[in-house]
């Protein structure tokens, strides 16, 4: 094996340790992502209402360019970097303090400026979101780039379901945050000052403590720095057929991803019409859905390999889908309802595992190929979520469109709320077949690596 080979056999801790700062990224994103939007236009009601909520998605809108750049310069960037730490530690230790920072100053603005008009508030939002956006992608891709070098091919699958169990812990953090502690300052914005402001501060210390426990516990990854230029690598990147048929199959699959996760909400309070006690068992079936499905995905790993195990899911989600019609019965059961809601985060639980698995063995799988001198990990982490943020456009574009329709007779929501199970199967029949043709996942050096 190469220089940057790593214990054969990492304890537990070792995988708890890594997948750890995925929870306190999985908070603040989870945060921003799901409460910014209500949180400034109900926080600041007075303005505009035809124009302020406009604005605030405009801002919020924006950021998600950062991201897209930021992940793909600074995952390249990072496998460029060499120092007495290695190559992806600089990045966390100093992302990680400035994201908090940002972090803070999107949640409490009042406190630093208050009194702001509507364009004044607009240019903050705009401006914070941009660099929590682009900090975010910094800091998170030189430390998902990192698997490839702290784990051998066998290893992550276990090391990516870790990471995940964390990122839903995270998640379940910031649900609590956006659903319970947000309307409580909107209620009372000068009485609950206090504890929100506590709230906040510590959710994003812990970004420093988790990022920062990682970066001093996990070892220095040793690698033999090789200059190349940005330009050569992207190249050498776009000649890899396989990965970008990779990225491609992503980018398919998430025209349904991407569509899932925004309408679960809607679909669930709506349509299947569980109230706010009901919805709280419906959140943690679904957190622990996905917690044990991730386990139960990785061992399938094991037994059938990478690209049968993808299959399946895709296969899975194509028959779990179109149950979603279950909404055009007069009278749902609960336990349909919560078997329905089940095999969702089984689905889910399946596709967030495998991104950074196969992002770390398509990096190891070109340089074992002797296409490139070294392994651009960071590269190939990053480079894919360009495509993904214009599919995940497209998918959000779609959503829209699909909820746009007519209502269902006798019903209160529209005909979209039940089809979308239906054009997300179709969707993912295409990653399968897709799949089944043109990937290749499983690799005969991977034999070798004990």
């Amino acid at each position: 094996m190469e220089s940057n080979e790593v214990p054969e056999n990492p304890s537990s801790p070792k995988f708890i340790t890594y997948g750890m700062p995925r929870a306190s990224s999985s908070i603040v994103l989870g945060i921003v992502d799901t409460g910014l939007l209500g949180f400034y236009t109900l926080l600041f009601i007075n303005f505009d209402p035809q124009i302020w909520p406009f604005l605030v998605g405009l801002a919020l809108g924006i950021g998600k360019l950062a991201i897209a750049i930021s992940q793909f310069l600074m995952g390249w960037l990072s496998d460029k970097t060499k120092t007495r730490i290695g190559r992806r530690k600089p990045y966390i230790i100093i992302c990680a303090p400035i994201l908090t920072i940002i972090f803070v100053l999107l949640l409490l603005p009042t406190i630093f400026i208050p009194n702001m008009g509507m364009m004044e508030l607009f240019v903050w939002i705009l401006i914070w979101d941009f660099l929590f956006q682009f900090v975010y992608g910094a800091l998170t891709t030189p430390y998902q780039s990192w698997m490839a070098e702290q784990f051998d091919v066998h290893q992550r699958p276990k090391a990516s379901a870790f990471q995940n169990l964390f990122g839903m812990l995270g998640t379940g953090v910031g649900v609590v945050y956006v659903f319970l502690i947000i309307p409580m300052f909107i209620e009372d914005p000068s009485g609950n000052l206090g504890l929100f402001g506590i709230v906040t501060v510590v959710c994003g210390l812990t970004v420093i403590g988790m990022y920062y426990y990682c970066a001093y516990t996990l070892p220095i990854e040793e690698t033999e720095y090789v200059y190349t230029d940005f330009f050569k690598d992207v190249k050498d990147l776009i000649k890899d057929k396989n990965f970008m048929k990779v990225c491609l199959l992503q980018g398919i699959a998430f025209l349904a991803w991407g569509m899932v996760t925004p309408l679960l909400l809607g679909y669930i309070t709506i349509v299947l019409g569980f109230d706010s006690t009901i919805m709280i068992i419906a959140a943690a079936i679904l957190m622990l859905g996905i917690m044990i499905s991730l386990f139960v995905w990785k061992k399938l790993i094991d037994i059938k390999g990478k690209k049968s195990t993808i299959s399946l899911i895709f296969l899975f989600a194509v028959i779990v889908f179109p149950f979603s019609l279950i909404g055009l019965l007069d009278s749902i059961p609960f336990a349909i309802a919560v078997l329905y809601v089940l095999g969702i985060a089984a689905c889910l639980g399946g596709w967030y595992l495998f991104p950074y698995i196969w992002y770390a063995d398509l990096a190891e799988d070109a340089k074992r190929r002797g296409d490139v001198t070294e392994m651009k990990a960071g590269l190939y982490a990053g480079f894919p979520n360009v495509l993904l943020n214009i599919f995940q456009f497209v998918a959000l574009v779609i959503t829209g469109a699909l909820l746009s329709l007519p209502n269902v007779p006798n019903k209160g929501f529209s005909y979209g709320y039940v089809l979308w199970g239906v054009y997300c199967s179709i969707v993912l029949f295409v990653a399968f077949i897709f799949t089944k043709r043109y990937i290749t996942l499983d690799f005969d050096w991977e034999k070798d690596v004990k």
